[in-house]
């Protein structure tokens, strides 16, 4: 790979060009966002229907007990259909919890959309490509808007550490599987009742 000098300069229609990807790019993301949010609303809205169907499936259980609970063949239902709420409603937080990740990916998205956006917006003036405050203050603006530890670690490498993409993803992707392991070795250690 060659090294350029300093002096490099794109022309007015490579910016226009670049400029024309970034605006796509951030469409693409702000398109897919909207998407994902709609079926995930979707989603969240059938969830909380079956919890309110699985509670009332497991007080008719309980009640059916408590009216004839001389009988060992009702007791055997009221088990049964307690034992199959119990894990419908374990499978149901286990999807909770996944639309939480989701959430997180949608946050992502919109950090990125943001730092798309003022990319575009840097490179599309002449007067601003050539600014170093309008950088710096982009590059803080990039900052404040990493809400989240894995965002601020990654922002971390590639702009103070100068680590290269692929390294800083690969770094990030360990970090995320070892705290990943660590959650699941603290809930492992918690008894359920």
């Amino acid at each position: 790979m060659t090294e350029q000098s300093s002096d490099y300069v794109l022309g007015s229609k490579e910016v226009q060009q670049t400029i024309l990807v970034l605006n796509l790019s951030i469409a693409q993301i702000d398109l897919s966002i909207t998407e994902g949010d709609n079926s995930v609303n979707t989603l969240i809205d059938s969830f909380t229907f079956m919890s309110h169907h699985i509670e009332q499936i497991q007080q008719a259980g309980n009640s059916l007990a408590e009216m004839s609970s001389d009988s060992a063949d009702v007791a055997e239902h009221q088990s049964v259909l307690l034992s199959e709420a119990g894990e419908l409603s374990a499978k149901m937080q286990q999807a909770i919890i996944a639309f939480q990740f989701y959430d997180k990916l949608s946050q992502r998205l919109a950090h990125v959309s943001h730092g798309l956006t003022g990319l575009a917006e840097i490179v599309s003036h002449e007067m601003k490509v050539k600014n170093e405050e309008e950088w710096e203050a982009f590059k803080s603006s990039v900052r404040k808007g990493t809400t989240m530890r894995e965002e601020e670690e990654l922002f971390e490498l590639i702009f103070d550490q100068h680590v290269p993409t692929e390294e800083a993803i690969d770094i990030m992707k360990e970090r995320m599987r070892q705290r990943m392991h660590e959650a699941e070795q603290v809930e492992d250690d918690f008894e359920f009742f």
